[in-house]
């Protein structure tokens, strides 16, 4: 595309808010990105942004040339994937690796959603536990880790990282469902569901009953959170989970998560991780782009 490089300048100096900044990510000079900007502001006769102390601001004029320049570069994107697709005639493919809960709500909706607009692609998605997630990414066998506390390694890169509470998982309309937050001492009567003793949320679990003095013991445990999340949701009792578990059920209102005062302070990170060395293949890069921004979307809420 004639015009991509002149459009990307644009684009990050939007989104960083300053040329510096701009230039630092895209790796280029600040003065060029300067004099293009000013080239480009003297052939339309109106400036793109306002320069402020410390601050680069876009005019409406700006704006305007800025949401074009967006929407173009997504287009190029989606036509070098289509030719890459007919050059070597197979697929664009990515490898993701995840854990059980995450690829039946979370990641397979944003798989879903990455298809629709981008149908030239295909995945991988291998359900491991978080140490061979790891070592697989490391060794770069998968091009993407994408699961709840990651152990640190040099051989990984984090792209992007997220706490996320734990807590009950009930249908709407359940008794529990419009308190804010409940106490361990709420769920006595009720059947509970949850992961069995070794995965950390039921050891933290099983630990803060028994600082409270309390047994309370489930009628299903799993090591599989798609059979303890559709448990829930057939009405069959109060589920254990985290709230990155069942976050689309949870906000399109098929089931409610509510916190639990005693787990608090236990948080699970949620990280997508990739091979520390080398560079990644156009289609994992850009899906991990969505990733990271999948997690910022949720990090605040």
């Amino acid at each position: 595309m004639i015009h991509s490089r002149l459009l990307r300048y644009l684009d990050e100096v939007a989104r960083c808010g300053s040329i510096r900044k701009a230039a630092v990510t895209l790796n280029v000079a600040a003065s060029a990105i300067n004099r293009q900007i000013i080239a480009l502001e003297q052939q339309l006769g109106t400036p793109l942004f306002e320069r402020l102390p410390g601050q680069m601001r876009p005019t409406a004029a700006g704006e305007v040339l800025i949401t074009h320049a967006r929407e173009t570069l997504k287009h190029h994107r989606k036509a070098i994937e289509r030719i890459e697709t007919l050059k070597d005639g197979r697929f664009a493919s990515a490898s993701i690796a995840t854990v059980g809960g995450l690829s039946n709500d979370m990641l397979s909706y944003a798989l879903a959603e990455y298809r629709r607009e981008r149908p030239f692609t295909r995945f991988s998605v291998s359900v491991l536990a978080a140490d061979d997630i790891a070592v697989q990414v490391a060794a770069g066998e998968i091009d993407l880790g994408f699961a709840f506390d990651l152990p640190e390694t040099p051989n990984l890169t984090v792209a992007a990282s997220m706490l996320s509470p734990c807590g009950a998982v009930v249908l709407p309309d359940h008794a529990l469902a419009s308190k804010a937050v409940l106490r361990l001492g709420d769920l006595g009567r009720f059947p509970l569901i949850m992961p069995p003793p070794g995965v950390m949320l039921r050891d933290h679990f099983d630990h803060a009953c028994a600082t409270a003095g309390l047994s309370l013991e489930p009628v299903l445990e799993s090591n599989s959170f798609e059979l303890l999340k559709h448990f829930a949701l057939l009405d069959q009792g109060v589920a254990i989970l985290n709230r990155i578990d069942v976050l689309h059920s949870h906000l399109s209102g098929a089931v409610s998560f509510i916190p639990i005062a005693e787990l608090s302070r236990f948080t699970q990170r949620l990280s997508v991780v990739h091979r520390a060395r080398g560079r990644l293949a156009p289609l994992p890069s850009h899906l991990l782009e969505r990733l990271c921004g999948l997690i910022a979307s949720q990090s605040g809420s």
